[in-house]
């Protein structure tokens, strides 16, 4: 068995980089121009550098396991078209918001945080599973919000439908994490490692990926403003941080002859908080902006109890 204190060791440093890039943020008001360089590493260098590296050096067959991609993914749409039915339902949402908060529902912090996380709590083989919820959930987001969004403007916009959807598909595969975990499964699929210096700084990068993603994001929550949100916070949230976690328990268990370190790393990575994209998608569609951005602060301050309740959980054995 393992002990709380020990859990609490390894989740408290992440949550506490998240705290310094809140304090940083209130100590030195540097504006959102300051993060810009620091998001072009993270989003250009650094994440891409960790996700090569982990699908290069994955077994190139463990790549293929569609039956865990499939259950996975499948728990996103469902708690992102959840979270639109009953906003559109309950509260009469308009359809690009309803969109966006689906989005802040069900789209988890899963490169900055989850990523580092998984290899930390269960060990280097975790990076595998980790970095196929991560591409999938990221590609989803992308694809389903746009689409919505669009869906949503298409009586004001001009745009033909062919348009919008090589817009769509452009955003997706010219993505840097997308392009990244491509060229790993080449690389996994070839046994090709990175020799010498581009090795050296590959690694460099990817060990710089997990601290600066985490200050990035306190950065991030330190400047956002805790306001524009009403009653379906508490749907955004509950969904987000509590139900999305159980359903991929009772969904992915059901996948034959899965790992249980498999199991356990998905359940974590659907616990995760809100990611900033959810924010930046709100930014990009001009709705639900403050809301999106109050969702990522609730369910990061919620995330640092739960986390580390559902790795003892994990790690004593009481998940079934």
């Amino acid at each position: 068995h393992c002990r709380m204190s020990e859990i609490l060791n390894l989740a408290l440093p992440f949550f506490g980089l998240i705290v310094l890039g809140v304090i940083a943020s209130r100590r030195w008001k540097a504006g959102e121009d300051g993060l810009v360089w620091l998001n072009i590493f993270l989003v250009y260098f650094s994440l891409p550098a960790l996700i090569f590296l982990v699908v290069a050096r994955s077994p190139f067959e463990q790549l293929l396991n569609w039956p865990f991609v499939t259950a996975t993914t499948s728990v996103t749409i469902f708690a992102f078209l959840v979270v639109v039915m009953a906003t559109r339902f309950f509260f009469a949402t308009p359809l690009k918001t309803a969109a966006l908060q689906g989005t802040s529902g069900s789209y988890g912090n899963v490169g900055y945080m989850g990523l580092p996380l998984s290899v930390a709590f269960f060990g280097p083989e975790a990076a595998v599973p980790a970095a196929l919820v991560f591409c999938f959930d990221c590609a989803t987001q992308f694809i389903i919000t746009a689409f919505l969004a669009t869906l949503a403007h298409e009586r004001n916009e001009e745009a033909h439908w062919g348009e919008v959807a090589f817009r769509i598909a452009r955003q997706v595969f010219t993505h840097p994490f997308i392009i990244a975990t491509a060229l790993g499964v080449s690389a996994s699929a070839l046994a090709f490692q990175p020799p010498g210096a581009l090795g050296s700084i590959l690694d460099m990068l990817m060990r710089a990926a997990g601290p600066t993603a985490l200050f990035a994001l306190g950065v991030t929550v330190g400047m956002r403003r805790f306001e524009g949100f009403g009653p379906e916070l508490t749907l955004v949230v509950g969904m987000k941080v509590v139900i999305q976690p159980v359903l991929a328990l009772g969904v992915i268990s059901l996948v034959p002859g899965l790992p249980p370190l498999w199991l356990h790393v998905a359940v974590m990575m659907a616990a995760l908080p809100t990611a900033s994209n959810a924010f930046i998608l709100a930014s990009q569609y001009k709705s639900y902006v403050e809301g999106a951005s109050t969702a990522v602060i609730v369910t990061t301050l919620a995330s640092a109890v739960t986390i580390p309740l559902l790795i003892y959980a994990i790690k004593a054995g009481l998940l079934p």
